[in-house]
């Protein structure tokens, strides 16, 4: 093997050209800057303040914030792939890759029979329920094959998504029936929705 096949491919080491730079982040960098100016705009929106409620202003802010996050995660993650060295992802085992990518549509399949009985069921076992199940069968179809950490982070994300809905912009979600519109009034009023 040659020197110049070592140490010449980019995201071995070596410097990355402007252009490519550019190429790279360019987009991202003017999508924040843009944010930037919306969310200044955003902040000037007049409106007459009414205690208890959420003005105007809040909901777009809410979405440029984390536009201008998940661009500035997007500049992050394209840095730090640019510049680790390939060798570590030349020792990844071939047979593994091939596995994964045989049993990709069938992992889709899947994500997709639980997104469909997720809608089917929402009505019939509320937000909350529905969403911890549907979180948590995603995650098994991801690999997360720990029980405990399949239910903590299924329950929070459950929480974290009912205050987002119930309490920041208001959205009337579905109780469900029986027990599961109980279960939906205790969340409600665990995240002050009531």
């Amino acid at each position: 093997m040659s020197n110049k096949s070592v140490h010449g491919s980019a995201g071995s080491g070596t410097p990355v050209p402007a252009l490519k730079w550019l190429r790279e982040l360019g987009p991202y960098v003017l999508i924040i800057g843009v944010a930037i100016a919306l969310y200044q705009i955003a902040s000037r929106i007049s409106y007459t303040e009414i205690p208890g409620q959420m003005g105007p202003e809040r909901w777009p802010k809410i979405i440029i914030a984390l536009l201008i996050c998940v661009s500035g995660f997007e500049i992050v993650r394209r840095i730090i792939a640019s510049v680790r060295p390939r060798a570590a992802a030349e020792t990844v085992d071939d047979e593994g890759f091939s596995q994964q990518m045989e049993a990709h549509p069938m992992l889709v399949a899947a994500a997709t029979a639980a997104t469909v009985g997720y809608l089917l069921l929402l009505g019939l076992l509320g937000f909350f329920t529905a969403t911890v199940l549907y979180l948590a069968a995603v995650m098994w179809i991801g690999g997360v094959r720990k029980p405990a950490l399949l239910g903590l982070l299924s329950i929070s994300f459950g929480f974290v998504f009912s205050f987002f809905f119930m309490t920041l912009i208001y959205v009337a979600l579905p109780l469900g029936e029986g027990p599961f519109a109980q279960i939906s009034l205790i969340v409600m009023k665990l995240v002050g929705a009531n």
